[in-house]
């Protein structure tokens, strides 16, 4: 009885300290790096970036991505509410928002769409300093 007692809480112990080997914020990073960014990165980033990006919206870091702004009653990222996020309006071409990014030529494919939607709802974490930040892909679709 001491012998299965002891087992347990070496499994319970065990467990524990896998579990504290990645955390949440880890893997969200993660999956945004591996995930997300590159799709912003190669679909995005050619307009939404610099001083003036179209409607305001900046995707370089995670500061100027989350900046609070509201355009028709919704924020452009809302973490944890992917329906309430615009940016996923605009990419899935069937709300009623005015203009469908990215340009009909670039849509993106349901997969890409999927991935920042389940972003989105996982948190949207996205990681500061160069981890985080963007930088514009050149493509021979994006040209």
């Amino acid at each position: 009885m001491k012998t299965r007692f002891t087992l347990a809480l070496g499994a319970i112990a065990f467990s524990a300290l896998v579990a504290c080997q990645t955390s949440p914020s880890t893997s969200g990073e993660h999956y945004f790096t591996a995930n997300v960014k590159p799709i912003l990165e190669q679909h995005c980033l050619r307009c939404h970036t610099g001083a003036h990006p179209p409607a305001g919206l900046n995707l370089t870091t995670r500061d100027s991505a989350m900046a609070s702004r509201h355009r028709l009653g919704k924020t452009f990222i809302a973490p944890g509410q992917p329906d309430a996020s615009l940016l996923l309006t605009a990419i899935s071409r069937n709300g009623s928002h005015p203009q469908m990014m990215p340009r009909a030529t670039l849509s993106l494919t349901d997969d890409q769409i999927g991935t920042l939607r389940e972003w989105i709802e996982d948190g949207a974490t996205w990681p500061t300093g160069e981890a985080g930040r963007l930088h514009h892909v050149s493509t021979s679709e994006n040209r």
